[in-house]
């Protein structure tokens, strides 16, 4: 079982000191791996990584792009409509079989969950063969910008499988936006499209 822990998403920094050393480990091992796998190293530092250049790779937020809806619609940000209750996937990979879109890596710590009204109960998540069981998250009603923290961050790898799952108690719009941050490999993918178009 992994560790977690529920709070409030504004409270974070100030009542869990350790979130930062988690978060800090999360990005060096986010920033290893794409090194190990791409090649390269991190964008410039005085743009704190975004605007890389050739033989760079780019360090950002989570983009919700990188991601379907419920419905399997790409998301183009991270409020989405809740269509059915009881059991389902309400988040998965936008890439073919439910998968992180090639040239990108996600770290991942946690999930925020932004709306006044819960409307989900339960979560599990699933990436690539792991899984972390279900969570009751009800007491994440409680308070003013719930989320969910991981004892420790994982790293959704390119063209890996991830779902999340959960249980729909309530239908209409929920924002449940992914805690941590991503790299790309290709500078263009990222800077030169649109505002909310598809990350490919």
């Amino acid at each position: 079982m992994y560790g977690y822990v529920l709070t409030d998403y504004s409270q974070l920094k100030n009542t869990y000191p350790e979130f930062r050393n988690c978060m800090q480990k999360l990005r060096e091992d986010l920033i290893r791996k794409s090194a190990q796998d791409w090649g390269g190293s991190q964008g410039p530092k005085a743009f704190g990584g975004m605007k890389p250049t050739g033989g760079q790779f780019g360090i950002s937020t989570v983009m919700p792009e990188l991601f379907n809806d419920m419905s399997g619609t790409r998301l183009v940000t991270w409020n989405q409509r809740l269509t059915s209750t009881g059991h389902q996937t309400i988040m998965a990979g936008a890439a073919t079989g439910n998968t992180i879109a090639e040239d990108y890596k996600v770290g991942m710590i946690g999930l925020a969950f932004l709306s006044k009204a819960q409307r989900v109960t339960e979560v599990k998540l699933q990436i690539s063969d792991r899984k972390i069981a279900r969570i009751n998250v009800e007491e994440l009603m409680a308070y003013e910008q719930p989320c969910l923290v991981l004892e420790e961050g994982w790293i959704l790898d390119e063209e890996t499988g991830f779902d999340l799952y959960a249980y729909v108690e309530a239908l209409g719009y929920q924002r449940i936006k992914l805690i941590g941050l991503q790299s790309n490999r290709v500078p263009n993918k990222l800077q030169v499209t649109n505002t909310g178009a598809a990350l490919t």
